[in-house]
């Protein structure tokens, strides 16, 4: 008699209780996109999305992103399928084309990049709070065992997340499918009748995913399973997360913050601490004084370590920052560099200036006389009378160059982070213009990538 399982055995598709709880936390948002390539992965996430869209209820929108790179023959036939798929599920999808010059080299890397940047510009058109990917189990695995062919180290090694508050181009990343196995969505859409579009990139070993695709059949061979790697994968993300959270306790404690932008601290605890904590917070910083989150490479971030854990004083840019150290002290803040901060024109209502500073221009609305038109640069760029603001003592004067200031457009000072001087403008007259630096973001705290290597799929 053919022996029976212990427990039930579980299908090989993804049953609907199971995707229930997969798409749980979508249910908060309101306006969502997929990214959707034709390929079994993301079009199993689309189906189960609607699915799910339709048997929970969930009132939001929910709009299909496929980008047509281009790169291949078929690529227009892919994209058109994409579109057919999403029509046939009620869903709305968009096409993006990617135009323009194609670098000779790493092109998949660069078509990556590319992808990113269509969905995100069109997401800021769309009002999409963030982006569905379908990264499974098995692309887990393919990024641990990538990273770690570069000699990553915690912040590589973590691989992907499956809520990426601040992915590329500033995206917030959603990956729903991280803990299921590529077979698993392929079996689901197999179960419904579907077909699906085929990258022979996937099987060209010209391209190292294919390669390392190759080499995991021979190291499950061995017990080393895309589940273990992805469970030692999320160990050392659980550890990246402690350092983090250490890392947002070091800067509170030893950084000085200006409201204006800049920051400093004492070289002397800059050089007490570890060096992975010393490389966190130089991220952090950089984070801080740009308001953006940098992709930086270890070895440059090291480098500037190296330079400033000395007792000597120095001077080094990195990601659009200025470091300037003395003997004591070690200051850094936005620098102008080849792009400076915007400056607007005919400013009204509220904003973001900078990614660093919240700005409130407040119509009038009691028939009064009209707001002077206003303007809102950096320091550097005001014109002459409104940059003679009171400069801090105790800190470089080049630190407050792009700190932000509001103008009319007659030359006279509104509003400002820093004091006026006497007899400047009519800045304590002026009640219109606000200005406030955004909040300290600890998501910006370790933005980098430890791999050491500039190659990317070839």
């Amino acid at each position: 008699m053919p022996n029976a399982p212990d427990a039930p055995v579980e299908p090989a598709w993804l049953p609907d209780d199971q995707v229930d709880a997969l798409f749980s936390r979508l249910i908060p948002f309101s306006n969502l996109a997929v990214a959707v390539s034709g390929g079994a992965d993301s079009l199993c996430l689309m189906t189960l999305l609607s699915e799910w869209k339709r048997r929970s209820g969930w009132r939001g929108t929910l709009e299909v992103l496929c980008v047509d790179h281009g790169l291949r023959p078929e690529s227009g036939a892919e994209a058109a399928f994409v579109a057919k798929c999403a029509g046939a599920r009620n869903l709305s999808c968009t096409i993006l084309h990617w135009t323009g010059d194609r670098p000779g080299r790493n092109i998949q890397e660069q078509a990556r990049l590319a992808r990113y940047r269509l969905m995100a510009a069109h997401m800021g058109r769309s009002g999409a709070q963030a982006l569905l990917l379908a990264h499974h189990l098995d692309d887990q695995a393919e990024t641990f065992l990538d990273r770690l062919t570069r000699g990553s180290g915690v912040v590589g090694l973590s691989a992907m997340a499956d809520d990426e508050p601040a992915g590329p181009e500033g995206l917030r990343l959603l990956r729903p499918f991280l803990s299921v196995p590529r077979a698993r969505l392929e079996a689901s859409l197999a179960e419904r009748g579907l077909i699906w579009c085929t990258d022979p990139a996937n099987t060209d070993t010209k391209y190292k995913r294919s390669r390392l695709r190759a080499i995991m059949a021979l190291l499950e061979d061995e017990g080393l399973t895309v589940e273990r790697i992805a469970r030692t994968a999320g160990n050392i993300r659980r550890a990246g997360d402690a350092l983090d959270r250490a890392v947002g306790d070091v800067f509170r404690r030893l950084v000085t913050d200006h409201p204006a932008g800049p920051l400093k601290l004492e070289r002397a605890a800059f050089r007490g601490l570890a060096e992975e904590l010393r490389l966190r917070l130089l991220s952090a910083l950089i984070g801080r004084a740009t308001g953006a989150a940098p992709r930086l490479r270890l070895r440059k971030l090291a480098a500037l370590d190296r330079v400033l854990k000395t007792d000597g004083a120095c001077r080094h840019t990195l990601a659009g920052v200025l470091f300037h150290g003395d003997a004591e002290t070690l200051f850094c803040w936005r620098e102008p560099g080849r792009t400076p901060p915007e400056t607007l024109a005919g400013v009204t209502g509220e904003g973001v200036w900078d990614n660093r500073f919240r700005y409130r221009v407040p119509q009038r609305a009691d028939g009064g006389p009209p707001l002077p038109a206003l303007c809102l640069g950096p320091l550097l760029a005001a014109p002459g009378s409104v940059r003679q603001v009171v400069r801090p003592d105790g800190w470089p004067k080049a630190a407050f160059d792009c700190v932000p200031v509001v103008w009319t457009e007659t030359g006279d000072l509104c509003s400002s982070c820093l004091p006026a001087a006497d007899g400047i403008g009519n800045f304590n007259g002026f009640e219109g213009a606000q200005l406030e630096r955004l909040p300290f973001q600890e998501r910006l705290t370790a933005s980098f990538a430890d791999d050491g290597d500039d190659e990317g799929e070839n």
